[in-house]
């Protein structure tokens, strides 16, 4: 038997032509009487996202709104405000008219909090508690009030008091006085301690990883200290990632074991890369690592370095030592050839050198290096052999990334040969370099750098191409030749000098998000006399580009104090310092 659809069909088109449930609708809210942060508290709390489409739901609404304006303004301290609320349709929406006569606002009188539990002798609770945003004698903040609970809370659990709790918190008011006192009673209970790191399995023996922890097992927990050696371990260069965990939940004795997940990274990788400045022309670059040789976490790092003036192969074979992110011995060994300007020189070098990072940010290096050199320099030619102690100290800020807006680098070292001690001369030769960078507003950048250095020696014509001074180049003095300024010999030929002092000032102003424009001068020179310094000054202008592989800077350069202006073009790629 065929059933019929026409009751079915006329039921839908019936449903189809019902009008739809009204969407709610923006409400125009006009308020008067208060501004700044009252105003703004108001339209925060008051809803304008509403569905009036009766009169009781106006009403509703009008009544629902009038204790929302009171909730945020008693949430200020205005507890005495009279409040004027009214509706009215308009063509398009409605408007909610608010009036408001504030009224006096009500201030803390008093605040009290107490700390209880071992947070009591905690000099961090003590230093919270002075700066909690509720303060006597300012108005009555619920906010405030709120944050502070937060802060001591936060606090709490930054530093291991996992128990804690209020055993009292509250706001008194005497609206008709015009006072509040506020109350938070903080019980911590007592301070969990850090327990064992369990590390998973890795290429490393315990030893090791032990030495990157940062605290000792019994120390109060503090969670800074735990992203403190999850940061440690990624900085080893020994991992692709690292996730440290703490598992409370297995806490014995209030100590807490602390798990870390380690993902050794492949212990080989190679590296390429590719630059170009007008100081050296094309560079290529390829570097082969050992990231870990054995479970000591000992590494070996082969490099190659090629370019039209200088190349250069050498290996760096390094053994952490006591701390061993920051305190390494390094094994070096190394060949070099340059051919640049009148200085033709071929080194072999062998030397071992610890170096240090300290909290301060400077680092340390103390080396011993063996240098064996045979060099043509002007008239000087030969080949001088020479044992170096030497000691430097370095330090590098910046703030920035890849185009720091603000940031210093210090170099200072001093090295030193005797023919005493296996050395073909005696040398005392002392270097110290300065580059500082600031920027005032958003567009304005200010750099000045220095650099300075002498050799104290008994022979200087022993003393080879690489230890003597040269200016000019890129990061010297632009508007001259790389290494093109030094005292020179009869011929007119470059022998470098025993001194050196150049300077430089730029100031660089944001034309785009990625671009500078710059100007500068640059002065200085190589010399052997100290009394006897013929300054040469370059000045110029450039511009300076973000680019997607750093930082690019093309200047445009005359050396203003020849009597025939030279110019030239400096290109280079890379980070101011």
């Amino acid at each position: 038997m065929r059933r019929s659809t026409r009751p079915t069909v006329v039921l839908l088109l019936a449903l189809a032509l019902l009008p739809a449930p009204a969407a709610a609708a923006p409400v125009e809210l006009v308020l008067s009487g208060v501004e700044g942060e009252a105003a703004e508290n108001v339209r925060a709390y008051v809803d304008t996202e509403v569905d009036l489409e009766t009169a009781l739901a106006a009403r509703t609404y009008r009544n629902r709104s009038r204790e929302q304006v009171r909730q945020a303004l008693e949430a200020l301290g205005y507890y005495q405000a009279s409040i004027e609320v009214d509706i009215e349709r308009g063509e398009e929406a409605w408007t909610l008219r608010v009036a408001v006569e504030p009224g006096e606002r009500v201030n803390v009188r008093a605040v009290q909090v107490s700390i209880t539990g071992d947070a009591v002798d905690d000099p961090a609770f003590s230093d919270l508690r002075e700066r909690l945003p509720v303060r006597e004698g300012e108005p009555l903040n619920h906010g405030a009030y709120e944050r502070s609970k937060s802060a001591l809370r936060n606090l709490a659990l930054s530093r291991g008091y996992f128990e804690h709790r209020f055993t009292d918190s509250r706001i008194a008011v005497n609206p008709g006085a015009g006072w509040a006192e506020i109350r938070l009673a903080f019980d911590s209970g007592p301070r969990y301690r850090l327990g064992e790191v369990r590390f998973s399995d890795s290429p490393f023996r315990a030893s090791l990883l032990r030495r990157f922890v940062p605290f000792d097992e019994g120390d109060p927990y503090e969670a800074g200290a735990i992203a403190e050696l999850n940061r440690r371990l990624l900085d080893s260069g020994y991992f692709d990632n690292v996730v440290v965990n703490t598992r409370r939940g297995e806490a014995e004795d209030l100590r807490i074991p602390i798990d870390a997940e380690l993902t050794a990274r492949p212990d080989t990788t190679v590296s390429t890369g590719i630059g170009f400045s007008t100081d050296e022309g094309p560079r290529l670059r390829l570097t082969g690592t050992r990231h870990y040789i054995n479970d000591r976490g000992h590494s070996l790092v082969n490099d190659l370095r090629v370019s039209q003036v200088r190349q250069n192969v050498s290996s760096r074979y390094q053994i952490p030592l006591r701390d061993p992110l920051n305190d390494r011995l390094e094994l070096r060994v190394g060949w070099q050839r340059e051919d640049i300007e009148d200085t033709e020189s071929e080194r072999y070098t062998a030397g071992l050198s610890r170096r240090q990072q300290f909290r301060s940010g400077w680092t340390r290096t103390q080396s011993l290096r063996w240098l064996d050199e045979r060099f043509e320099q002007g008239e000087d030619e030969g080949r001088t052999t020479l044992l170096l102690p030497g000691l430097s100290f370095s330090r590098t800020r910046s703030r920035g990334g890849l185009d720091p807006y603000w940031g210093d680098r210090q170099d200072y070292g001093v090295e030193l040969a005797s023919e005493a001690l296996l050395s073909d001369v005696d040398i005392f030769r002392i270097t110290a370099s300065n580059h500082w960078l600031r920027s005032f507003g958003e567009r304005h950048r200010l750099q000045l750098r220095a650099e300075l250095g002498g050799i104290g020696t008994n022979d200087f014509s022993q003393v080879p191409s690489s230890l003597r001074f040269f200016a000019g180049g890129d990061r010297s003095v632009r508007g001259y030749a790389y290494q093109s300024l030094a005292p020179e010999d009869d011929e007119g030929e470059l022998l470098g000098g025993r001194y050196l002092a150049t300077g430089s000032i730029e100031y660089s102003f944001r034309l785009l998000p990625d671009w500078r424009l710059a100007a500068f001068t640059d002065a200085g020179n190589a010399f052997d006399e100290p009394g006897n310094v013929e300054a040469k000054v370059g000045s110029g202008f450039g511009v300076r580009w973000l680019s997607p592989v750093g930082p690019v800077r093309l200047d445009l350069a005359w050396g203003v104090s020849e009597e025939n202006v030279p110019f030239r073009v400096h290109i280079s790629v890379g980070p101011p310092f």
